[in-house]
């Protein structure tokens, strides 16, 4: 029988057992292994024997490609994509050109609708890119970019298009930043970026659910919304928008087929936000929250819990979610 330990809290409501399920492969055979927690809309979102699983890895992006539930992380250590078929064994998928002085820091990892997985490299100001990876050890960079913003949170937004959030920062002044279109050509891999909205601190993580669109502010401990469709049609890019939930350091995003969202939350929280934007606690142990990414098919959240140092041990996180 497998260990379990409950890590979803509600805030304001008990935990409560709503189904058994029995969770095997790399934890091997169980039983009797409960899955917790209801939304306040009344949607179960199980939670059943958690993996933790350790990586030869210093990560901070995480996705999953949805074909067949592959998994990919990025390691700031040999600043490479790496790849894993269980989710559990990761071995080197492509190599990202390091910029000579800066350390390595790679961001969001995302697949577009065709396949293709793209990956952020940071930047420190000067060097932040966007490259598409089109197989093993295959990359292009996408030119037309600003390599002067820093670059955090990147999404698909329709074949040919991707959302990149970004911040610049001058020495002592605190960070601004914004959420930009990038409308790239799969050919040549030239891309085209126009800014949606401006006016945030330091915007990290960037999530669509419908024709919403969710940017974490970390700087401002909130969540913001806007409407897509809005954003795309605005001739110049709106200055503002609306707080959708408060939330104290939030990092990257996830959202779930219900709207439910997943980030970072205080020192060392994973939360979700409900569609109503109440918050909730489902881990308090992390050492770092990073990326998270939702495996839909699979029922599977998938977050990175990064080591504040590159020589201690990070892993990767894997909450099972139940219809």
């Amino acid at each position: 029988m497998c260990g379990l330990q409950s890590v979803s809290r509600m805030a304001g409501r008990a935990i409560r057992s709503v189904s058994v399920i029995c969770v095997v492969g790399a934890l091997g055979a169980c039983s009797g292994a409960h899955s917790f927690g209801v939304s306040p809309q009344g949607i179960a979102f199980g939670l059943a024997a958690p993996q933790r699983i350790a990586l030869d890895a210093h990560s901070n992006g995480v996705a999953v490609r949805p074909s067949d539930g592959a998994v990919f992380i990025t390691d700031d250590r040999t600043n490479t994509v790496l790849s894993s078929a269980d989710g559990v064994t990761f071995t080197p998928y492509a190599a990202i050109p390091v910029v000579a002085g800066q350390p390595n820091a790679l961001s969001q990892l995302t697949f577009s609708r065709s396949g293709v997985l793209f990956a952020e490299r940071f930047g420190y100001g000067t060097a932040s890119a966007v490259f598409a990876i089109t197989g093993r050890g295959a990359l292009a960079a996408l030119g037309g970019p600003d390599p002067a913003r820093r670059r955090l949170g990147l999404v698909s937004a329709g074949e040919g298009e991707l959302l990149s959030t970004w911040f610049v920062k001058h020495g002592a002044s605190p960070p601004q930043g914004g959420l930009s279109l990038l409308t790239y050509d799969a050919a040549t891999h030239t891309a085209l970026e126009r800014d949606l909205l401006t006016g945030l601190g330091k915007p990290v993580g960037v999530a669509v659910f419908g024709g919403t669109v969710f940017v974490s502010d970390q700087a401002n401990d909130r969540i913001v919304e806007a409407n897509l469709d809005q954003l795309l049609n605005a001739p110049q890019p709106l200055p503002s928008a609306a707080t959708f939930a408060h939330v104290e350091s939030p990092d990257l995003l996830a959202v779930d087929a219900s709207g439910t969202l997943y980030t970072k939350c205080n020192k060392d929280g994973l939360c979700k936000i409900a569609p109503d934007g109440t918050v909730g606690v489902l881990a308090d142990d992390f050492q770092g929250a990073r990326g998270v990414a939702i495996d839909a098919a699979r029922h599977k959240l998938y977050a990175i819990d990064r080591a504040a140092s590159k020589s201690s041990a990070s892993y990767l996180r894997v909450f099972w979610l139940r219809d």
